[in-house]
């Protein structure tokens, strides 16, 4: 699989008078050689910050990160995400 390229998803929730904004990570494939990609992984919802999901896509395109770690990337996300 060439051209594993990591983006930003962002999803609106509303309940009742309540409406909230969360984000999450899609694992595009091909998108630079065939000029369209199709998702081939994504988790949904795994914070309500914007800056820090950006960031984490930013490492893991820059890092090159491959497709086999993409859960493994995420675990440590949230992990990092909760620990004191």
């Amino acid at each position: 699989m060439n051209g594993i390229t990591y983006g930003v998803t962002e999803e609106c929730y509303t309940v009742g008078s309540d409406r909230r904004v969360a984000y999450g990570i899609a694992v595009y494939a091909d998108a630079d050689t065939t000029g369209t990609a199709s998702i081939v992984a994504s988790v949904r919802d795994i914070s309500s910050d914007k800056k820090k999901v950006e960031e984490f896509v930013r490492l893991c395109n820059s890092g090159g990160v491959s497709l086999i770690h993409f859960s493994e990337m995420v675990d440590d996300f949230l992990w990092d995400d909760v620990s004191c």
